[in-house]
């Protein structure tokens, strides 16, 4: 690590930090693997058992043996560690080894050159040039060895009296680089922070002077406040601030897509402003890949190809920085600009957004970076209390949390890798043969499933379903197998660029369980599920990350029900953090997901700031939206929908709980000539974009969607953008085993089990959704909600503060009524305060009568 002290004017750094730094040259290799843990441990066995043959053999041999170099530059003393593998010497003169480990084939070891391997011949010139600067003679021998057969070859390398100008111009530019990085921050810290709008929302520049003080004691802050209330807008101001005052750099992270165009676009609005910031986008590679296939490799794809060359030579990272947006400012390029400039340097975009990582001050991104520990970003891992972390959409985060904690191992990836490779056979039978190892393992876990169960699986505590020896062996066995198989896949003909790699997927897959075993405790069980399928190897698909539906045919998944132990380390190390959501509550559920301590907390909730006349709530009773009343109740639910949807003068959208119940009703709907848009599953983005324009142009559509799904969340239609929703009963979460045991841990640690498993998912996204129609003060609409449960009390304890929700079965004539009263008239008498006979689920009919 490089240790820089601006007072003294020194730097200390070691050998590998000096040979890292600076613009890097060659091709771009962004291939995964899997065998990077191996590939360390197996190179210390190397060098281990090389250091002890050389020591029996000469008495005089020494290892590790640690060398400082100290050199001025600039002003600056900068002091160079390193260790050397091993000295001895031949005479008069010392010989300096150092030793390599590689996976090259015994061919290729017998006839490599220094020319093969020229940053393991520099880091050796390195510490002849040190032995020479003392008055030392020393000659170089890099010792290659086979991790894979044992065989070696020692290449001879002699001293290189042109290192020393090399290191002087090395040095030079890390300096250079950290006096620069140096007066960004002395020009960030001297600037204002602008608003990223023009005027601000009602009791949004309290909400991000909240957030800096907050930052600025180094909190994590809880912020429940409603849709349309501007919290991206607030929540970037008030890190940016404190992030500015204290040199740290900001993350914002979504789940979605929209909302982190919505951060860029203020971004761009501040820097438009003159404030001295530079941003990026993280997009997933498949995303923004210029390629036919996403192979991020030079012998398949131009565009990694002398990527470093390109990056380097062009002067790529400033020429994006520097990028003009249209109102102005510079310093936020976009996706697209990103994309335009790589595809004229034919360099890859990905790998230009990651590089834009290091000098940023805000990255906008997915959870992914943050918190995925496959995924995790180097910049963040490695210096977390330089961050600041804004989590926007924050009741997603506990799911996608869940997720990265519950790995699995589907019997079809395991059974595409056995046919695959032995249908290959030669050097890839090793492979072969474990996965189908493997694949017995799971055969013989699956078939403990007793015949005729409901969920055709069954759970376990870890130590009772795994045998964990067994999974550390099989782990450590696909690790060192891969060692090879990476070597062999290279030129092996059968393997299509872009066909899915079963085989990286199942040691992938692997390595993830071993990782979160580790990791696990009570809160994580064993899922063994037997499928309803058979096993069968994926497709032929484009795409890499393209995998078959692991529960078609069953396998082993380690099931996380509680993420704290995976987050709870990440939120310590930040600076501080940002949480917000329109439906954070009930807060002590999600404090405890983040894994937050009490001491660092602030909770932070704050009311709509919009006329509450200009929103009215409808509670339709009607029909029981129950899973086991759906097809009983599915014509007369249809029949209020259309109701309901023919009385809004503009456009709606219609909120299923599923895909299937949507499918199931839909046919039934009476709209008239009402144009009707309808989510698929599966939509892209540009599919959700051509539909969103539609929309905006306010002409009567209804909009068919899911609750939950890419339309209840994270989009903006203000105005006569979207006049009404209607919610079709609360979409809790499908009724499963991993669902009941998520219960069982709820009640058990918090006696919230039905609550925090079945509740907070399912009325959040029903308050998501409702959250679309009021975006402005000025904006008008109604929140109609069909089902018998939205009027017991434990599902109404999530209606947000302001809700008035009225009871009535007959929506039409009330919604009628709201669009023909003049906005500035008081709402009728009774409709709001009388609580009629409201929480009896079975009482009257009266139209208007307040729930409470």
């Amino acid at each position: 690590m490089l240790r820089f002290d601006d007072t003294a004017r020194t730097l200390d750094l070691g050998v590998h930090d000096l040979l890292a730094s600076g613009p890097r040259r060659g091709h771009l290799r962004l291939s995964p693997t899997v065998a990077g843990r191996m590939r360390m441990r197996i190179g210390q066995e190397v060098h281990l058992k090389w250091q002890a043959e050389q020591t029996e053999a000469d008495p005089e041999y020494r290892s590790e043996v640690t060398v400082r170099h100290e050199i001025a530059v600039r002003d600056w003393t900068v002091t160079i560690s390193g260790r050397i593998d091993g000295l001895s010497r031949e005479g008069d003169m010392e010989v300096v080894e150092e030793i390599k480990s590689t996976i090259w084939s015994a061919e290729r070891l017998e006839n490599c050159t220094t020319a093969d391997v020229p940053g393991w011949a520099r880091q050796l010139q390195l510490y002849l040039w040190f032995l020479h600067e003392q008055g030392r003679t020393a000659v170089g021998r890099l010792v290659l060895v086979s991790v894979q057969t044992g065989a070696w070859r020692v290449l001879h390398v002699p001293h290189d009296p042109a290192v020393g100008g090399l290191v002087v111009a090395r040095l030079d530019w890390i300096l250079g680089e950290h006096e620069a990085r140096a007066a960004w921050l002395e020009r960030r810290r001297e600037s204002a922070i602008p608003a990223p709008h023009p005027i601000w929302r009602p009791g949004q520049l309290e909400l991000a002077d909240e957030i800096t003080a907050g930052l600025t004691q180094r909190r994590h802050l809880l912020i429940d406040a409603p849709t349309g209330y501007g919290k991206t807008a607030a929540a970037l101001h008030g890190a940016l601030r404190a992030a500015y005052a204290a040199d740290k750099r900001v993350f914002f992270a979504t789940a979605r897509n929209t909302q982190q165009e919505v951060a860029m676009i203020c971004l761009q609005a501040m820097a438009a402003q003159g404030m001295p910031v530079r941003a990026v986008r993280l997009r997933a590679r498949d995303k923004v890949c210029l390629n036919e296939v996403v192979a991020c490799r030079p012998d398949c794809c131009p565009y990694a190809e002398r990527y470093f060359d390109k990056l380097h030579d062009h002067d790529l990272v400033a020429k994006l920085w520097a990028t003009e947006q249209p109102a102005g400012g510079a310093g936020v390029p976009t996706v697209d600009q990103v994309i335009a400039v790589g595809e004229e340097a034919v360099a890859c975009p990905y790998a230009l957004s990651r590089d834009l990582v290091a000098g940023a001050d805000v990255v906008v991104g997915d959870y992914n970076y943050l918190f995925d520990p496959s995924v995790g970003l180097s910049d963040v891992g490695e210096r977390p209390t330089e961050w600041i972390f804004v989590i926007d959409e924050a009741h997603n985060l506990p799911r996608r949390a869940r997720g990265y904690g519950s790995p699995e191992i589907s019997r079809a990836v395991v059974a595409a890798a056995a046919e695959t490779l032995g249908q290959i056979g030669g050097g890839f039978a090793a492979c072969a043969e474990l996965a189908a190892e493997i694949g017995e393992w799971l055969e013989a876990g699956c078939a403990k499933i007793p015949a005729g169960m409901r969920d055709a699986e069954i759970a376990r505590e870890i130590t009772e379903g795994l045998d964990i020896e067994y999974v550390r062996d099989l782990a450590e066995r696909v690790e060192r197998a891969s060692l090879e198989y990476s070597a062999l896949r290279v030129t092996e003909a059968a393997f299509a660029d872009g066909a899915p790699d079963a085989w990286l997927e199942l040691a992938r897959a692997l390595v993830r369980l071993r990782g979160a075993i580790e990791r696990a405790g009570a809160e994580s069980l064993v899922l063994w599920r037997r499928g309803w399928a058979a096993a069968r190897p994926p497709k032929r698909r484009r795409r890499e990350t393209d995998l078959p539906d692991s529960e078609e045919a069953g396998g082993i998944q380690l099931l996380c029900r509680d993420p704290a132990r995976l987050l709870g380390p990440i939120f310590h190390n930040a600076w501080g953090s940002v949480t917000m959501s329109a439906t954070l509550r009930p807060a002590d559920f999600f404090q405890a997901m983040y894994g937050m301590p009490d001491d660092r907390v602030l909770r932070v909730t704050r009311p709509s700031p919009f006329p509450a006349e200009n929103r009215r709530v409808l509670v339709v009773p009607e029909v029981s939206t129950l899973y086991r009343h759906r097809r009983r109740d599915r014509v007369d639910t249809a029949r209020l929908i259309s109701e309901a949807a023919g009385a809004v003068p503009g456009n709606v959208a219609v909120f299923f709980p599923s895909f299937a119940v949507l499918t199931d009703v839909a046919p039934l709907l009476e709209l008239g000539e009402r144009p009707v848009l309808l989510q698929r599953r599966g939509m892209g983005e540009r599919q959700r974009e051509r539909l969103l324009r539609k929309l905006r142009r306010g002409e009567g559509h209804v909009l068919l969607a899911v609750l939950g799904g890419i339309f209840s969340e994270g989009i903006d239609l203000p105005g006569a953008g979207l006049l009404a929703v209607v919610v079709v009963g609360p979409s809790l979460p499908a009724a499963n085993l991993s669902r009941r045991l998520l219960e069982s841990w709820f009640e058990e640690r918090y006696r919230q089990g039905f609550r925090y498993a079945w509740l907070v998912p399912g009325m959040g996204r029903v308050v998501q959704a409702a959250g679309r129609v009021i975006r402005t003060p000025e904006d008008r609409g109604l929140v109609v909600l069909i089902g018998r449960r939205f009027l017991q009390a434990r599902y109404r304890g999530f209606f947000p503060e302001g809700w008035k929700a009225i009871r009535t079965a007959a929506p039409a004539d009330m919604i009628r009524g709201f669009w023909e009263r003049d906005p500035g008239d008081a709402e009728e008498p009774g409709s709001a305060e009388d609580p009629g006979s409201a929480g009896d689920p079975e009482g009257s009919e009266n139209s208007g009568t307040a729930v409470t």
